[in-house]
């Protein structure tokens, strides 16, 4: 029994370890370790504030995330609250095995007794403290599941977030571009206004166009505040804080076949994990129920001492109980409602491996879905960097040289201008989509997914 114990306080310490660990704020698919502790100090960096200030990266932000993200500590001290069980089921049995005594007051109605209480000690079977141990055990590894979901959830949403806001920022960018293009052709057909050669029509359409461009700023701006305020919540900061600039990210595709993805989602997905801990926790307890049917063993020490002497010159009265030992067989009954309990168990495990069939297969459905959202958003960016953009530059540049030559005709500039300033939003959008995407697969996949860069003229994007 006491090497029972010893090995369940050994698991418990064990799992400390590794929550005081630098990885514990971090996916099991594992960033290098120097960079987890150099994480760990800058989330508790004086100047961390000025930092973001200046400006973000996404893998900076995804390594606060264990730090930092309430949703995170809060899993991580309830995994710590459930290694406090282990304690409770090492020693309880410590406990059953005292000592008890209990007196009861005899009057035989013949002279002055002299008592002294029954004793009894319980010795719990080892095989049973085994069986609470791996019980236990089942609760803290779906802690530590949890734990693990809190986190790769955290990852996903700031990774969401953060594309969200790289294009929102390059939106801004591009209709500020834009805007500066407009103003530049307002000009000129202004000056072709005041010589003869473009009518008064031109600049009217060209100033409403502009009006445009600028509440689509405007709009930018405020969604990009939004955003911002996402990004500060993730790392319990104020949504007001101070974001700077997103850095670069450098689009990759994800190195694998859908069924390789399949495979790896229903193995490494948390929520699956979890419920394959249930479904053995639960089969545990049916076979610990089975166990505890049967009695402890006790020993027990129960006597009433008698010493009168009925006359004088007879023998001392012998003791009324003899000590005993015993398997308590005669207090505990069999009425069937143990019986019953372990079938409930089992039937509820069937239950459990049903819902796990179900779970399973959900998420290869989710990773289909995911995988040709991101097998679409990559067809996009292709055919965007490929084909349209280019052709749109070139018809811009056509144009804009005509109308300035008195070739073409300031609709057809407005037109064109449209058309790439729709194919440039358009085409970081797919990237946001596609970025995206892969964060939402990599969520399914429980960890980091092999990956392998873009070409290189689609490599960086900023």
């Amino acid at each position: 029994l006491d090497s029972a114990q010893r090995r369940i306080m050994d698991m418990k310490q064990r799992w400390e370890a590794t929550l005081d660990a630098p990885s514990a704020a971090q996916p099991r698919d594992g960033t290098d370790q120097p960079d987890l502790q150099l994480y760990r100090n800058l989330a508790h960096d004086p100047a961390l504030d000025q930092r973001l200030g200046d400006g973000i990266e996404l893998d900076t932000l995804l390594g606060l995330l264990g730090e930092l993200n309430p949703s995170v500590l809060a899993a991580r001290e309830a995994l710590r609250a459930t290694l406090e069980q282990y304690p409770q089921a090492a020693y309880l049995d410590n406990i059953l095995k005292q000592y008890n005594a209990f007196t009861k007051q005899l009057d035989t109605k013949i002279g002055p007794q002299q008592h002294k209480g029954m004793m009894a000690m319980g010795f719990p079977f080892p095989d049973a403290l085994a069986l609470k141990g791996e019980i236990v055990s089942e609760e803290v590894e779906i802690a530590a599941r949890q734990h693990e979901i809190a986190l790769r959830d955290a990852r996903a949403a700031m990774s969401t977030a953060y594309h969200a806001y790289t294009f929102v920022s390059a939106a801004v960018v591009i209709n500020r571009e834009n805007q500066g293009l407009l103003e530049q052709m307002i000009t000129v057909a202004e000056a072709k206004i005041r010589v003869g050669k473009a009518k008064y029509s031109a600049v009217i359409m060209a100033q409403v166009e502009l009006s445009k461009l600028k509440d689509d700023i405007i709009t930018l701006e405020e969604q990009r505040g939004t955003l911002a305020a996402r990004i500060n919540t993730l790392l319990s900061r104020a949504p007001d804080a101070a974001l700077g600039e997103p850095g670069p990210v450098a689009d990759v595709a994800v190195d694998l076949p859908l069924e390789a993805l399949y495979d790896m989602a229903v193995r490494d997905r948390q929520e699956l994990q979890q419920q394959q801990h249930r479904i053995s926790k639960m089969e545990t307890m049916a076979e610990l129920a089975t166990r505890m049917a049967y009695p402890d063993a006790t020993t027990g020490a129960s006597y009433l001492e008698n010493r009168t002497r009925l006359t004088d010159g007879t023998d001392q009265t012998a003791p009324a109980f003899m000590t005993q030992r015993d398997l308590n067989h005669r207090e505990t009954p069999w009425f069937g409602e143990r019986d019953a309990t372990i079938r409930e168990i089992k039937t509820r495990v069937g239950a459990l491996k049903s819902t796990l069939t179900t779970m399973e297969n959900d998420t290869r459905f989710e990773v289909k879905q995911a995988y040709f959202a991101l097998d679409s958003a990559k067809r996009s960016i292709d055919l965007y960097q490929q084909s349209l953009l280019p052709q749109a530059q070139q018809a811009l540049e056509v144009t804009s040289a005509g109308y300035r030559s008195g070739q073409a005709d300031f609709l057809t500039f407005l037109d064109a201008q449209r058309t790439l300033l729709k194919f440039q939003l358009a085409e970081h959008a797919a990237r946001r989509d596609h970025r995206t995407q892969l964060a939402r697969l990599e969520q399914l996949a429980g960890h980091s997914l092999p990956r392998r860069p873009f070409p290189p003229e689609m490599h960086i994007d900023k």
